[in-house]
């Protein structure tokens, strides 16, 4: 019988992981569980750390029910029984989370890739080379 991962139990866990911070949401409570479960499904490694993650915790309504720091213990529960799987999931949230512009705009960045509007190289510089210059090769020339 396939795994399929419980949105709620997801978004729920997600919001515990990152919470909200000066009016910006949880990152479970922006709508990104089922972008976390389809980029998991990319990977073998991260499907499996899903399931094993969303197994080791309740169901969403008795996780619901809990205080944030008992929820807090059942994650670290669920960390401590597989702490590879859970970091795998944990770099899939943070990844999925950093892609977010609501996220950038709170960071104040530009959300660019470097090259080529972004950041700008100096002028190369040839006074680096000038030690190097004045040794002999060390190669033999075939």
């Amino acid at each position: 019988m396939a795994f399929t991962p419980d949105i709620d139990l997801l978004s729920a866990a997600m919001d515990r992981i990152i919470p909200s911070i000066d009016g910006l949401s949880g990152v479970g409570s922006m709508g990104l569980a089922q972008e976390v479960i389809d980029r998991s499904q990319s990977d073998d490694r991260w499907k499996a750390a899903l399931e094993s993650i969303l197994t080791a915790l309740p169901s969403a309504k008795a996780f619901s029910a809990l205080s944030g720091d008992d929820q807090d213990a059942a994650l670290t529960t669920a960390e401590t029984i597989d702490l590879q799987a859970f970091g795998y999931l944990v770099d899939v949230i943070y990844t999925v989370y950093y892609m977010q512009t609501q996220v950038h705009a709170r960071l104040n960045w530009h959300g660019r890739s470097p090259q080529p509007d972004g950041n700008q190289m100096p002028p190369w510089d040839e006074s680096v080379l000038a030690n190097i210059r004045t040794r002999e090769p060390f190669w033999k020339h075939v």
